[in-house]
């Protein structure tokens, strides 16, 4: 199954952004890489936002359904441009130009020894950390900011902080 690239050139993606019992976000660094991020992943055609999301969160974290409770859903899809250099085409030679997200509000309650990174062939992440929310804005890469800033806008209100 391949992913889903909207006409305009964006790929359909889903972000997530956890938060612990004392308001502080699940961050994790690109393996091989030095880009920290909020974990996300590509909609599959025929997968809806929500089923993409559990999937990306199991792959990229290890966490399922029973370790965490859905908060909100995005208001809108937000989207942003790929550097030049990282445009590509896909599969069907389809140019890649950017991402459109659905982003979704996790709140976890659970023992944070149950995050594994390692649960798909590909892993993504090589390490992670808890940080404050506001953060994240500042310790992505340049071309996702300004989508972080609009995500945590939305999400802030409903971190519940201890």
């Amino acid at each position: 199954m391949s992913d889903l690239i909207f006409d305009d050139g964006y790929r359909a993606n889903v972000g997530i952004v956890i938060f612990n019992p004392l308001g502080k976000v699940f961050f994790a660094k690109r393996r091989y890489q030095s880009g920290w991020q909020f974990p996300q992943g590509g909609i599959k055609e025929g997968e809806s936002p929500k089923k993409a999301m559990w999937r990306e969160l199991l792959e990229e974290t290890g966490l399922k359904k029973k370790d965490i409770d859905l908060i909100k859903v995005s208001n809108n899809w937000y989207q942003y441009n790929l550097p030049k250099k990282n445009i590509r085409k896909n599969g069907k030679g389809k140019t890649v130009i950017g991402q459109r997200q659905k982003w979704f509000l996790l709140s976890f309650v659970n023992d944070s020894k149950l995050i594994s990174l390692d649960q798909s062939a590909e892993q993504e992440f090589d390490s992670w950390k808890w940080i404050e929310p506001q953060k994240s804005i500042n310790q992505v890469i340049g071309f996702k900011k300004e989508v972080y800033k609009q995500v945590i806008d939305e999400f802030i209100p409903l971190i519940e902080y201890n």
